[in-house]
């Protein structure tokens, strides 16, 4: 099947395995507009693959998502249409996540911040690189949480545990987000798309 996205997120693979990769590695695959509309595109596409029968999502380069792109995101400023736009579409993204039909597996290969965060932990199998982390630091820009971490992080985890992340907006390193059940397991970095083949083998 051809699938109709941006070259910011490719989908790879043969036989029942596709690989979604976000494809921005220059910008620690920062979300921009185009990006952003891909997301919420991909999953009905997947849907519609009739030889597909499991996903991979993983990050190129040394980065799952740093989160929003600051220059996409600050030109909202002077276009509130846009930003209306990056609404709906973001609440696309984490619906049609949700419904796709096939399981798909995170392959957390670095830092996965913001909505590169939500987008991870919502996966069904969450494996995360010991040199990765989570992060939610939209109160550092003053800010509430947003993309779905302040809503779905507590329903994963011990509320007074992740709470506190999603107010100071530290980091939370791969053993911190197993512990939290925000990661089903910690995998070394040069072993994570081995063991996210194997797993989608099975």
């Amino acid at each position: 099947m051809r699938y109709d996205l941006p070259d910011v997120l490719t989908v790879t693979g043969a036989g029942p395995i596709r690989t979604v990769t976000i494809n921005r590695p220059g910008e620690l695959n920062a979300v921009n507009a185009d990006l952003h509309r891909a997301l919420a595109q991909v999953w009905r596409q997947l849907a519609a693959d009739t030889e597909a029968r499991v996903v991979i999502l993983t990050g190129a380069g040394r980065a799952f998502s740093a989160g929003g792109d600051l220059e996409w995101i600050t030109s909202f400023l002077d276009d509130p249409v846009a930003r209306d736009e990056s609404i709906r579409e973001g609440a696309e993204i984490i619906e049609e996540l949700l419904r796709c039909p096939l399981p798909v597996i995170a392959a957390v290969n670095g830092p996965a911040v913001g909505l590169g965060a939500s987008i991870a932990i919502l996966c069904d199998i969450v494996l995360i690189s010991d040199h990765a982390h989570l992060a939610d630091p939209h109160v550092a820009v003053g800010l509430v949480a947003g993309d779905g971490g302040a809503a779905f992080w507590p329903l994963l985890t011990p509320i007074l545990r992740t709470r506190e992340y999603l107010y100071t907006g530290d980091r939370i390193d791969a053993a911190t987000a197993v512990e939290f059940g925000l990661a089903s397991r910690m995998v070394p970095a040069d072993d994570l798309r081995t063991a996210a083949h194997a797993l989608a083998e099975r």
